[in-house]
């Protein structure tokens, strides 16, 4: 129970940076259609990402994004978890994990889904708030489940990142560098062979 607790943590942890205190009240339009339009070009992306929890570890990998409904988070050694969309569903392949196989979560339950369907309906709901601080837009959302927060670039408009914190109160941020937008990227990446292999080993 506590193994799948604490990998809970690094499926929901999919995108930003760090709250800030001074924080203005946008008008949600404009926000809305900045980053809509911004979603909505996006077809493949790839970027490095950093990932630290409450206690400062450092985890850095490399993450793939092709729509409609791929991606994968490769974790770098010595964690080498991979993370990977299937279908509609999120799996977690972790050597430590053994001979049990994937973790499987519901893809909508997690904060991905936003960014595969291009969907910001969690942002305009009576939970959600847009902020803006100098040229960083900041989308926030409160529920019983979790509180996500995702950052973007506002010019030029890009993706910059994500802070999670879920239900057992543990904070994750995950910061994107080096992004790639339109890109190549091989449908071979996404298969799931080698990693249900791997776990065999």
């Amino acid at each position: 129970m506590y193994f799948r607790k604490k990998f809970l943590g690094k499926i929901f942890s999919i995108f930003l940076i760090f709250i800030f205190s001074a924080e203005v009240t946008l008008p949600k339009n404009k926000s809305i259609k900045l980053i809509k339009d911004y979603l909505g070009d996006i077809k493949t992306l790839q970027a490095e990402f950093s990932q630290t929890n409450q206690t400062e570890d450092i985890m850095t990998g490399i993450f793939f994004l092709k729509k409609p409904g791929k991606i994968r988070l490769s974790y770098d050694p010595p964690q080498n978890v991979q993370i990977v969309s299937k279908q509609q569903a999120v799996l977690i392949f972790d050597p430590k994990n053994g001979g049990s196989g994937p973790l499987t979560y519901p893809l909508h339950s997690t904060p991905l889904s936003f960014l595969i369907k291009n969907d910001l309906s969690l942002f305009i709901n009576e939970n959600g708030e847009n902020l803006e601080l100098g040229n960083l837009i900041i989308f926030k959302v409160r529920n019983p489940q979790y509180n996500l927060s995702i950052e973007f670039n506002k010019n030029p408009v890009s993706l910059l990142g994500w802070e999670f914190e879920n239900q057992m109160g543990e904070l994750i941020k995950i910061r994107l560098n080096n992004i790639h937008k339109n890109k190549y990227i091989s449908d071979e990446i996404f298969k799931t062979e080698k990693d249900y292999e791997r776990l065999k080993k």
